[in-house]
């Protein structure tokens, strides 16, 4: 088997080096309507998606419609190699390997989001952000040259419709769904005389829970207002600022287990099944748990008490001045996110200062400066970055006696970095591509931990707030200390045109995610460092009715960072952050469309995936044995503390997490014309996934089988296209999908698992004007 995927990979790369003979066309009489050409800014110039070097899949405006994306986590369903969870209230994004389980304030996303040019400090400033869009780029793989810091995995580019200038238009949106869910959304664009022009935009949803409890539901309120102003036809001056609140329950999670956990009298939970909703994580978990404690205690998940209440806003300035022999970008931006919430990952855990009721907060500021040519021979882009995020990072996770902790600390993160990347044409068909960014980051920690009055670690109280006791490390302080990192990292490539829509493409890149110290009795994380290969090649054929890309990679990763739950050496139940040391991931994506004629289009797109680790050991601090809390190999180090334990776990081997090797999504689109004018597009897809770990613990029952979800839809537009209405189905088997998981603390093997929706079917009316 080995082999045969060597094979595979080989191929795909012998193959996309080699010339790829045009089929015979005519240049002149190519449909314009069939070549699906989507214009993009993913390398900070304007460029078709098909004559862009880099492995990038672009979903406009018509394919976010068709699926119904209204939040990130949607895009499982149409973004082949991207698997998407959430944590808490944060956001966990992999591609091709590389994301994060973090749902804290202490590290970064590896997959970095970026709004209307402006990287998201927080996960959570990007979840209400899906409406009124022009398109989203997905880049797969690390892009240290251009976007820096902490996008070893990719950029997520969500890019919102902007003014138009001398154009009164606009649209409003409705839909209904089961579960009782209401959908509005809207935007006006309207002229100030005939060099400005303002939009306003609005998404409001309101559906109930998919899980039992009443989590998983999707309350949210999001608004935006940009202004666009041209004084001239070289300068562009734009204004823009959007607030979300995230409201209602929130994240919430199931209970799934194929193997019974360890402990007296535990009888195996079943497999949830297809029903009206998932079945929560709650009553199940209490159950067991009452098992286990003598006598029984009071339950240790009570979701009744989830609960989400976010606030999410920001604005940003952009300057587009053409001086000539190059253009002049400056992007400053402020965001802000207050976030006070309730939330179950299989324990309690509340992003608030219990002793004070102050929420966690984040505050960012961004600043990045461009001077770029993309004309002639030789183009180019140099720039400048600066990012400053202050955090009240405040939360208590709670589990019962046997631990209640607060965590209060105050968090400062500053980044500066230069960067430059030119490509050069040797001839007109061949060019050579490279560069070079340099960052310098340093973070800041002062954390204070605090045992609740009456919890084991604080029976009798103590002198802290609220008479908590004051939980120190091993080193006899609190967590405190400056971390600093530099990197130069680089891109070199090169591109030939073996016909007139031949691309072939390879190149190297670096990248890194920044390092630190979490807010427990742990060594600091260092930063995580990726290589990344790739060959491939973009094609189109017969008029550019038929698109046919191909790509095989291979990244190496050192360092690699790794998060869960599990106690420090002080004992203390935290979210861990700690380095896996080295892994690979390599493999082979495959993209494929066909227009056979105007009204119909298939598509097809494949990734497959070979990852593993090659270096991934850590320690566990507990008296008793963590075997059966893990697949991995589990061995006592000599000589360890024998007050809590000292356990070596050796995960050398295991696959990459949340990496499933074969992945994809099927879709075909046919339009019948009907007489009066209208159309009525008839759009069925499916979307695939095989088997996978769902988290670094690799707990049994956190390996998700495969699955296939059946989507389809039916859309009636009229002869002007002015309005259109839309009938769908998702999930129509009702596949239990699972996307994330969390290990109990006091069971073993007994985990709360993340799920996408249940079946869903509704309608949406949409009036543009």
């Amino acid at each position: 088997m080995c082999d045969l995927r060597l094979k595979l990979l080989a191929g795909v790369g012998v193959a996309a080096l080699l010339p790829v003979p045009a089929f015979a066309q005519d240049a002149g009489a190519q449909d314009a309507e069939n070549t699906h050409e989507i214009i993009v800014t993913a390398q900070f110039r304007e460029a078709s998606a098909q004559d862009t070097a880099i492995s990038l899949e672009v979903l406009s405006a018509d394919d976010l419609a068709k699926a119904g994306v209204t939040q990130l986590t949607d895009l499982n369903r149409v973004a082949p190699g991207v698997q998407v969870s959430q944590g808490g209230t944060a956001l966990q994004i992999f591609i091709r390997g590389a994301g994060d389980f973090s749902t804290t304030s202490y590290n970064d996303a590896a997959v970095a989001q970026s709004f209307d040019g402006v990287f998201s400090a927080r996960t959570q400033w990007v979840a209400g952000t899906f409406f009124d869009l022009e398109r989203v780029e997905v880049l797969k793989g690390p892009q240290g040259t251009l976007y820096g810091r902490n996008s070893t995995g990719g950029v997520l580019n969500i890019l919102p419709v902007q003014p138009q200038l001398g154009e009164t238009s606009g649209y409003v949106m409705a839909g209904l769904q089961n579960y009782d869910g209401f959908l509005a959304e809207g935007a006006v664009n309207v002229p100030i005389g005939d060099k400005a022009a303002v939009r306003l935009a609005y998404q409001g949803s309101w559906r109930d829970g998919y899980i039992s409890d009443g989590t998983d539901d999707d309350k949210h309120q999001s608004v935006r207002a940009q202004i666009k102003y041209e004084p001239t036809p070289d300068v562009t001056l734009r204004l823009a600022g959007n607030y979300q609140h995230l409201g209602g329950r929130g994240h919430g999670q199931v209970i799934y287990a194929e193997t019974a956990p360890n402990g007296p009298g535990i009888t195996n939970p079943q497999p949830i099944m297809p029903d009206d909703r998932w079945t929560s994580i709650n009553d199940s978990f209490n159950d067991l748990t009452s098992q286990l404690v003598a006598p029984p205690g009071p339950a240790l998940i009570d979701t009744s008490k989830v609960q989400q209440d976010i606030d999410a806003w920001g604005i940003s300035g952009h300057l587009d001045w053409d001086l000539g022999p190059a253009t002049l970008t400056i992007i400053p931006a402020y965001q802000r996110v207050v976030n006070d919430s309730q939330s179950y990952p299989a324990l309690s855990y509340n992003s608030i200062n219990p002793y004070t009721g102050e929420p966690t907060t984040s505050d960012a500021q961004t600043l990045e400066v461009r001077l770029g040519n993309s004309d002639g021979a030789l183009t180019w882009v140099l720039g400048g970055y600066f990012f400053n995020e202050d955090q009240d990072s405040l939360n208590e996770v709670s589990l019962g006696l046997a631990s209640d902790t607060a965590f209060v600390a105050d968090l400062n993160t500053r980044a500066y970095a230069a960067f430059g990347e030119a490509t050069y044409s040797l001839s007109d068909s061949f060019r050579l591509t490279a560069g070079l960014r340099y960052t310098d980051e340093t973070k800041t920690v002062d954390a204070h931990r605090y045992a609740k009055k009456g919890s084991l670690a604080c029976m009798a109280g103590g002198t802290g707030p609220g008479d908590s006791c004051e939980l120190l490390t091993s080193g006899g302080t609190w967590v405190q200390g400056t971390y600093s990192a530099d990197r130069l990292n680089y891109k070199l490539g090169f591109e030939f045109d073996a016909g007139q829509d031949n691309l072939l493409y390879a190149n190297v890149t670096s990248g890194f995610k920044s390092g630190g110290q979490a807010n427990a009795d742990l060594d600091p994380y260092k930063p995580e460092d990726v290589t990344a290969f790739a060959v491939g090649s973009k094609n189109q054929f017969l008029g550019r009715t038929i698109t046919f890309n191909v790509e095989g990679f291979y990244y190496e990763y050192k360092d690699r960072q790794e998060n869960f739950a599990s106690l420090d050496r002080g004992g203390a139940q935290v979210s861990s952050l700690f380095n896996a040391g080295k892994a690979i991931a390599k493999g082979a994506s495959v993209e494929f469309s066909w227009d056979p004629s105007p009204n119909d289009s298939f598509r097809v797109g494949a990734e497959y995936v070979d990852s593993e680790y090659k270096d991934f050991t850590y320690y566990n601090y507990k008296t008793s044995n963590p075997d059966a809390r893990t697949a991995c190999a589990v061995s006592a180090v000599p000589n360890g503390n024998a007050q809590i334990g000292y356990w070596q776990i050796d995960c050398n081997g295991f696959q990459l997490p949340r990496t499933p090797e074969w992945s994809g999504s099927v879709s075909y689109d046919h339009t019948f014309d009907l007489a009066n004018g209208a159309t009525i597009d008839f759009s069925p897809n499916m979307t695939f996934a095989s088997s996978r770990w769902l988290s670094a613990e690799f707990v049994e029952n956190a390996r998700a089988k495969g699955y296939a979800v059946f989507n389809a839809s039916l859309t009636y537009r009229t002869a002007d296209e002015n309005l259109s209405i839309q009938a769908f189905i998702r999930n129509i088997t009702n596949e239990a999908v699972y996307t994330g998981s969390q290990q109990a603390p006091f069971i073993a093997n007994y985990t709360g698992l993340d799920i996408q929706p249940p079946r869903t079917y509704g309608v949406r009316v949409r009036y543009g004007f």
